[in-house]
């Protein structure tokens, strides 16, 4: 299911009488079966954007079309079958268990107090399984840590069956495996399951791997294209403007901005040049062709990494980079 964004502009009531814009007037597309990712710094206007696409509150002005419908023209029943929505807003509802939760996502089909059928109950342990929360259904949601929490309001999400999910930063509060679980499990569901899936999130290089279109939120625009387009065109740059990290087109990651005073050359086992010259820059050192008194060789012995150093008269084998890179310290304090 296709999602439109006309000449939108988006904000919230500053006062009794007037509304402040955050964002806009943006035009912006998303196709059916897409997984569309918005990242941009804080305060530019995701949440209010995710919320106003959901219907969740109205837009200053223009249009956001479902599948060519105006959202507001569409009832809140037949918007509940259609989009559902994961906010990063704490659970209020602490005495619920976390079956019952997950059940309210079944709310647009049977009603509040409607009897679950068959297929709800089939809906239900779908998204269960799918978020591989079965171990905590015995529990309430005020027994739940904060990334327990956020996958059972997935796996409600999930339960909805809605052909457009929207999700504001699914990933935040979850450790690393489960944030690739979590992205995962959307991938699979826009892929495979043909959803249009559309998220907010921090972590750029987690969008990168995921996401046919990035919205990227800067100078009051979306800029809109594939991750390597975007990538291409180094709109990325606008993310980083006064900042002290930088992405590194290369590794697709984010990085501090180093001052690298010293040269190294590194040479050897690719395998492991790339995490060896990784943390060269991270004390200093800038990887060069050739020319440095500093040289780093990297091999296998008995299938283990040997990196095997050189500098002035000086040469020593280092078993670990732990080893080389305080090596290469003192070889700087003295320097």
């Amino acid at each position: 299911m296709s999602i439109e964004l006309r000449d939108l502009q988006v904000g919230y009531r500053a006062s009794a009488t007037g509304r402040h814009t955050v964002l806009g007037p943006v035009n912006a597309e998303i196709k059916s079966a897409e997984m569309v990712g918005i990242i941009g710094r804080n305060g530019i206007g995701k949440s209010t954007l995710l919320r106003t696409i959901a219907g969740l509150q109205p837009c200053i002005s223009g249009l956001v079309l479902i599948h060519g419908v105006p959202n507001h023209n569409i009832s809140l029943r037949e918007m509940a079958k259609t989009v559902s929505f994961v906010s990063t807003e704490p659970v209020h509802a602490f005495q619920i268990g976390v079956n019952e939760m997950i059940a309210m996502g079944r709310f647009p089909y049977t009603g509040w107090l409607g009897k679950l059928e068959i297929s709800d109950r089939k809906a239900i342990h779908k998204a269960i399984e799918l978020t591989g929360i079965s171990h905590l259904l015995s529990k309430s949601i005020h027994e739940l840590s904060d990334g327990e929490r956020q996958k059972v309001m997935i796996a409600r999400a999930l339960a909805q069956d809605t052909p457009v999910i929207i999700l504001d930063e699914p990933t935040a509060f979850l450790d690393l495996p489960a944030r690739y679980e979590i992205l995962r499990i959307l991938n699979d569901l826009s892929v495979i399951g043909g959803k249009t899936i559309l998220f907010s999130t921090h972590d750029l290089s987690l969008a990168m791997d995921v996401a046919d279109k990035l919205w990227l939120l800067a100078d009051n625009n979306i800029f809109q294209g594939a991750p390597e387009d975007l990538l291409i065109s180094k709109v990325f740059r606008k993310l980083f403007l006064n900042s002290p990290a930088e992405f590194d087109p290369k590794t697709s990651t984010f990085r501090f901005s180093r001052y690298l005073n010293r040269e190294v050359e590194i040479r050897g086992d690719k395998r492991y040049m790339v995490l060896t010259r990784k943390a060269m820059e991270r004390i200093g050192f800038r990887a060069t062709n050739g020319g440095s008194e500093v040289i780093i060789d990297v091999a296998e012995n008995e299938g283990k990494p040997l990196w095997h150093l050189q500098y002035k008269d000086n040469k020593m084998n280092c078993w670990s980079i732990y080893e080389l890179a305080s090596q290469l310290k003192n070889y700087s304090s003295n320097k």
